[in-house]
């Protein structure tokens, strides 16, 4: 390695540390430096743990404290000086880091990339579990409720961070996959959730079948454009082992109260969507779509006037045994009506999201 050339990192997340110790395995060969951060102990002591070792075992640890704010912000304050000090030692071609279970690669790698330019991201890998994924993917369950919280204020679910951790994923490894009576439809819901993705399945004592580090896969530009506020509609999956991914579109605004009063129906039988959507009370207005499991949410992404974009909604949802035809109409009954166009005050409708936006 020499002075000048940047140094390739693979980051591997995944919500079980016990299936990702094999592929961390597979990972470390005797040219690589390996961080590997964990969260045991952060609700009881506040602190996220680390260890750094190589081939030839266990070369230094420590603890990061981690306050009452982001826990995932403090985790990236405190990891990059880390990072930077053992690429500067020159011992190693290539870093592996292991982020704890809560962690989404999206934060992570865009404060690699703009406050580590002695560093190349090289592969992002996401462990799932054939078990567990549909279950993870389709509930509300919060990661407080499972002791995965990264900090006080984190309010994610279970499924938004599972999905996340997936859309951004180089290589998504499928462990338990011996147990799942359904392989080829879990490996179509990977394709669905992430055209970008390579699928590699692990055998039965979790080893993965193919590359996983170190592949040269990771593309930044390719990676924001599919994670992003809306997935890239010329990549969307057609339909296929009971997997379906809709792409809804509508030139009209939507009525903020229909909208409300029909989430519950819009994310059953959906495991993830993502989108943009004109609020007729909003009408410059940019607002984001997000829904994981059984949980919508909006957030507000600036004004149409600052985007490319006419205003519009557009809405990608993907589901398993999911009806188009009846997500879509769902959707549609939401729109303004052609007589609420053409006479109504949009600015005097009720706001049933005031506060969220």
């Amino acid at each position: 390695m020499t002075a000048h050339s940047k140094t390739p990192l693979s980051l591997l997340v995944g919500l079980s540390t016990t299936l990702r110790e094999p592929v961390l395995d597979a990972m470390l060969d005797t040219t690589s430096v390996v961080v590997v951060v964990d969260q045991d102990e952060l609700r009881e002591r506040g602190v996220l743990s680390w260890r750094v070792l190589d081939a030839s075992g266990r070369i230094d640890a420590g603890e990061f404290t981690v306050g009452d704010d982001c826990g995932a912000c403090q985790l990236i304050e405190s990891l990059l000086p880390l990072l930077e000090a053992l690429v500067a030692r020159q011992r190693w071609d290539h870093v592996v880091l292991a982020a704890p279970p809560a962690m989404e690669a999206r934060p992570l790698v865009g404060s690699l990339v703009a406050g580590l330019p002695e560093i190349a991201v090289d592969t992002i890998t996401c462990v799932v579990d054939a078990v567990l994924l549909v279950e993870q993917l389709s509930g509300d369950e919060l990661l407080d409720e499972r002791g995965l919280a990264l900090g006080l204020p984190d309010r994610r679910n279970v499924a938004e961070l599972t999905a996340r951790q997936i859309e951004y994923a180089d290589v998504c490894v499928l462990a338990n996959l011996h147990r799942n009576a359904a392989p080829d439809r879990l490996h179509n819901l990977l394709l669905h959730l992430n055209p970008r993705t390579t699928v590699v399945v692990a055998d039965r004592v979790g080893v993965p079948d193919g590359p996983v580090a170190r592949t040269g896969l990771f593309d930044f530009d390719a990676a924001e454009a599919w994670a992003g506020e809306l997935a890239s509609s010329d990549r969307v999956q057609p339909s296929g082992d009971g997997v379906t991914t809709v792409l809804w579109r509508s030139t009209r605004p939507m009525h903020p109260s229909r909208l409300n009063d029909a989430l519950e129906d819009i994310v059953n039988g959906v495991v993830r969507s993502r989108g943009v959507v004109w609020l007729a009370n909003r009408p410059t207005q940019r607002v984001r779509w997000e829904s994981a499991g059984y949980s919508a949410s909006l957030g507000m992404l600036g004004e149409w006037s600052d985007s490319e974009h006419l205003a519009e909604c557009t809405v990608v949802a993907t589901g398993m045994g999911l009806d188009p035809a009846r997500l879509q109409s769902i959707l549609d009954a939401c729109l303004l009506t052609e007589s609420e166009l053409a006479c109504l005050d949009w600015h005097d409708l009720d706001d049933p999201f005031a506060g969220l936006l």
